[in-house]
């Protein structure tokens, strides 16, 4: 199993050499997946934060609401 792995590998490290524009494609698109992954880390940390201070701010409105009430003298 390990020699057809190691085959697999050299033939195909092989045809990278012979072919230039394969491997820098093959290049291109591991750096594209990896930068891909890096945005969509930074982009799901930017919505947990703007999720986090939504709801922080329904939080305070909703304790000022709260505190907005009418007093019974003031009641016609």
């Amino acid at each position: 199993m390990s020699e057809e792995i190691g085959k697999t590998a050299r033939s195909f490290v092989d045809t990278l050499k012979d072919q230039p524009l394969s491997l820098a494609l093959v290049v291109m698109n591991i750096g594209l997946l990896g930068f891909l992954y890096y945005t969509g880390v930074v982009a799901h940390h930017e919505r947990q934060r703007e999720m986090e201070m939504l709801y922080e701010n329904r939080k305070y409105v909703a304790d000022i609401l709260s505190r907005c009430t009418i007093a019974p003298s003031d009641r016609k």
